[in-house]
């Protein structure tokens, strides 16, 4: 039961997710309708948190917050139901061409979703960042009432991260009425369920069913999804916002509607409340958005900012009046001797590699076939606008976690061997779609053969 009410807690803000995203882009196509709901998740979970953690910091009680949250997300989508009615009746022809890649991909959905809930019934609690960070952390704000900044005086672990996750966890918890394993649960299955479905949705969007079947039953079968997911960490959180704003990125540029850019601009921001990594996402995704709109359509490029203005100002005043300094800036030492040690260098891009090619924990080198895949079919013929801006935010986003390594105050082989996949992950959906889009699909070769 308890389950139960801990997925009917999160609807509330998925809801509310998607009225920000239909007010925000009107587009009432198929497509785009499916890219919506899979971008409620983000965006609704993420804009809950913020506001939930303002109330807290203004004194208020989360419980009444909760409530009040919950009941302004239910009139919100009856009045958009009201005053939207054809969203409720569009209707897509069924390709019969595609019966086979529907029933196989729903097996793999299937398949996926089991391996979710055997995970979350083999670790409840998740893996031991969970246990001394995340899910802790969300403790502090449900159980410690007027004292919840009591949980920056903990001396392990990461005290500076930012709360989007724990509050969220802890909202479903004021809402179900207890400190349940299963908020937590909860919302991981439905984060990495909605992040493969934001993935299906963007390829299909943007070249054809078939196509974006093949990329989710790639992304999916990897152990390591399941896997990552269901630790209970931030991770899987921070790569489904990468991927949205990648995503929106190309919407954008395909269809040159600035209002989109809002919605890049607000994912981007909870991309830095996510995760302190989610902060060096928003410098490469700012540096992608200027380069591509600052000489064509600056009111884009001023739409973005205003979508990442709330988000942002609400890190940088946690970071200022809440979070003690982050543990890698303040025990800094010997930097010059580090940067000019090319053992250190030879040790990162070995382990990297390595790490690259066994990344996804399946039998075979995802990597490896990925390779060999892109050399056998070659490039799309359907060239997608702007498609060079994701490995720019992708290059980005790993040279900085390069030079973090370089720097680390830690043992730089533990380092390597607890951390990188998790970083790997944190740009492997938005990698996965840009390769999806680059390379001919099914329907593509069909077509020539025909």
């Amino acid at each position: 039961m308890t389950i139960l009410l801990s997925f009917a807690a999160l609807l509330p803000r998925l809801l509310l997710g998607f009225c920000v995203v239909h007010f925000l882009w009107k587009k009432n196509d198929g497509n785009s309708f499916l890219i919506k709901i899979f971008l409620s998740a983000g965006i609704g979970f993420g804009l809950s948190s913020l506001f939930g953690f303002l109330w807290i910091w203004a004194g208020f009680p989360l419980t009444t917050y909760a409530m009040l949250e919950s009941f302004i997300a239910i009139v919100f989508i009856s009045l958009l139901l009201y005053y939207n009615r054809p969203l409720l009746t569009f209707v897509r022809t069924f390709d019969k061409s595609n019966t086979v890649w529907v029933l196989l991909l729903g097996f793999c959905v299937f398949l996926f979703a089991l391996n979710l809930i055997l995970l979350s019934r083999q670790y409840p609690h998740g893996l031991s960042d969970a246990w001394i960070n995340w899910n802790v952390v969300a403790r502090f704000i449900y159980l410690g009432g007027a004292d919840w900044q009591n949980t920056f005086l903990r001396q392990l672990d990461h005290p500076d991260y930012p709360l989007f996750l724990a509050m969220t966890n802890a909202i479903t918890w004021s809402l179900i009425g207890e400190p349940s394993t299963r908020g937590p649960v909860a919302f991981h299955f439905v984060n990495t369920f909605f992040t493969a479905g934001l993935l299906f949705s963007l390829i299909n969007r943007f070249r054809d069913f078939k196509q974006a079947a093949l990329g989710t039953i790639i992304f999916i079968s990897l152990p390591f999804t399941a896997g990552q997911g269901m630790r209970q960490y931030a991770d899987m959180l921070l790569a489904g916002l990468i991927l949205a704003v990648g995503g929106l990125t190309l919407l954008y540029l395909q269809t040159k509607e600035t209002r989109l850019a809002i919605l890049a601009g607000l994912i981007s921001g909870l991309a830095g409340w996510a995760k302190n990594e989610g902060l060096v996402a928003i410098i490469g995704i700012s540096i992608a958005w200027a380069l591509i709109t600052m000489k064509t359509d600056r009111e884009a490029f001023k739409n973005y900012c205003i979508g990442l203005a709330f988000p942002l100002a609400v890190v940088v005043l946690f970071k200022l009046f809440l979070a003690p300094s982050n543990d890698l800036l303040s025990a800094q030492a010997n930097l010059t001797e580090k940067l000019l040690d090319p053992e250190r260098y030879a040790i990162v891009i070995k382990q990297a590699f390595t790490t690259l090619w066994n990344l996804g924990d399946a039998p075979l080198p995802v990597f490896g076939i990925i390779i060999l895949a892109a050399l056998i079919l070659g490039r799309s013929n359907q060239q997608v606008p702007g498609l060079w801006s994701i490995p720019a935010i992708i290059g980005i986003q790993l040279a900085v976690y390069f030079g973090t390594y370089l720097l680390t105050p830690y043992d730089l082989s533990w380092h390597l061997s607890t951390s990188l996949d998790r970083l790997y992950l944190h740009v492997i959906p938005l990698a996965l779609l840009w390769f999806f889009l680059w390379m001919k699909s099914p329907e593509e070769h069909s077509t020539k053969e025909s």
